[in-house]
């Protein structure tokens, strides 16, 4: 199987080698990642501006595969990949896409904000099957240890449905006793003082986004809930955000 891996950490990153180590002993793998750092970018994708391409040659060169630094958003990259270097060549397109492995958790509200999200639903808008993949900070699990859990997972994943999928998984900071692979609902996140001011040496304020997870008031079936228990979610997503419980009895009225 031909798998396109892609992220928001940057081409650079363990989370993407550990994927590439582990993926490339059996399926053709290709990587299309950022050149640099790109966490929090959503969905955004560049225009009105060059988009630099480079040949990723560490990669290249250590696992044998096809491997690009994209100056641009994690959307850009893989965008980018199917219809610019793939020229929208669809027979050539990659049968999954994988973003990740993330470092730091992609839970609740973070999911709004991720590029490691932004990246997947990219790979899904072009009908392809697409899984976003996070480990939360500070974790005692390995990169190559989720690497390695995904592997043994994805033939089961990829079998739940015949229609094409976009799931969000996120590995806790360690596993619990008798950890599972858990279906979650979409919990609520918050970030308790986010934006801290501060100032220049020449006396102009800024901020910066720090501050601490507020994970109250999630179910006990929230991506969140479990995910801070030790467990391994899998959360099933879509692209339409329109409100379908309310339209239902709506459509075709006016207001």
């Amino acid at each position: 199987m031909k798998i396109l891996i892609s992220n928001d950490d940057g081409v650079q990153s363990p989370g993407i080698e550990a994927l590439v180590k582990v993926f490339s002993r059996t399926h053709e793998v290709v990587v299309v990642a950022p050149a640099t750092q790109q966490s929090a970018k959503a969905h955004a994708i560049t225009v009105g501006q060059p988009i630099y391409v480079d040949k990723y040659k560490p990669l290249m060169d250590k696992y044998s595969i096809e491997a690009y630094s994209v100056y641009g958003t994690p959307a850009d990259s893989v965008k980018l990949y199917l219809e610019g270097l793939l020229e929208h060549k669809t027979e050539n397109y990659p049968e999954l896409v994988i973003s990740g492995i993330n470092n730091g958790s992609n839970l609740g509200t973070d999911l709004v904000y991720s590029g490691t999200v932004g990246a997947a639903r990219e790979g899904y808008i072009h009908n392809i099957s697409s899984l976003a993949v996070s480990l939360d900070y500070n974790a005692s699990i390995s990169f190559d240890t989720v690497a390695e859990e995904l592997f043994k997972k994805l033939t089961e994943i990829l079998s739940i449905s015949e229609e094409k999928m976009f799931y969000n998984i996120n590995f806790p900071k360690k596993f619990h006793d008798d950890y599972m692979w858990h279906w979650a609902s979409q919990g609520v996140r918050d970030y308790e003082n986010a934006y801290i001011p501060r100032n220049s040496e020449d006396g102009r304020m800024y901020f910066m986004v720090e501050g601490d997870v507020v994970d109250n008031g999630n179910s006990p079936d929230a991506d969140i809930t479990l995910c801070n228990n030790g467990h391994i979610t899998i959360t099933p997503m879509r692209l339409k955000m329109a409100d379908c419980l309310f339209l239902r009895d709506r459509t075709g009225t006016t207001l």
